[in-house]
């Protein structure tokens, strides 16, 4: 079963906080190219500022974190584990809360989606989902 978390305001903005200085060794799962990378990506190539974005897949916030630094105005989270936040800025829902907000019209357009590391892990019951040998393609067309 999938945890819960708790994404804190303080530690979002520090994480953005550094990602804009270029400090990008004390946050994130991955390699510093790997955040550097991501990060020049989404302000030069996606170019995300004032834009709402989703994040398929995030156990800690440093993509969150990231696409704040790029500018974004808005990031919504999706991921099977419930993540509790305070930060203004970031939303987050679990697939039922997600599909329960489309079905109600709840939910918003997004102007980008983010994902690293995440759908190619659906249908191997790693996060509570079902094991189910198309899970990634299912996930994508989803």
């Amino acid at each position: 079963k999938a945890k819960v978390s708790n994404w804190d305001k303080d530690m979002i903005e520090s994480w953005t906080a550094m990602a804009l200085g270029n400090d990008f060794t004390k946050f994130g799962n991955y390699q510093l190219i790997d955040r550097s990378t991501l990060l020049n990506v989404l302000t030069n190539v996606f170019k995300v500022q004032d834009q709402s974005v989703l994040v398929i897949g995030s156990e800690s916030p440093w993509i969150e974190a990231l696409v704040l630094a790029a500018g974004a105005r808005r990031v919504t989270t999706l991921e099977y584990g419930a993540i509790q936040t305070n930060h203004p800025r970031v939303t987050t829902y679990t697939p039922n809360e997600f599909r329960r907000a489309y079905l109600e019209g709840n939910l918003e357009q997004f102007d980008a989606v983010v994902s690293y590391s995440s759908l190619e892990h659906s249908g191997l019951g790693r996060y509570g989902d079902a094991l189910n040998p198309w899970g990634d393609i299912m996930a994508v067309a989803r």
